[in-house]
């Protein structure tokens, strides 16, 4: 399981810092949370969706801070 407030850069750096949001996750949102489904409501979920989004992966940079700078400069020390 991953601790998304350690990440090993050395094992998990191809993690993504946002995940995928696609079409299909859009509707299936839209079917299961809207009463009203109209632009106004289409759009304010996409919305929803993708400020929880950038407020997760923020969270998750945050965490990893020091470990990513820290990383950066190793590898550029390296070349």
């Amino acid at each position: 399981m991953t601790d998304w407030n350690n990440i090993d850069l050395e094992l998990e750096s191809h993690l993504n810092l946002i995940e995928a949001y696609s079409f299909d996750d859009l509707l299936l949102e839209v079917n299961c949370n809207l009463k009203i489904i109209n632009r106004d409501t289409v759009t304010a979920q996409f919305k929803e969706s993708l400020q929880s989004s950038i407020i997760e992966a923020k969270e998750v940079f945050q965490a990893n801070l020091d470990a990513i700078v820290s990383k950066a400069i190793k590898t550029r020390e390296e070349v």
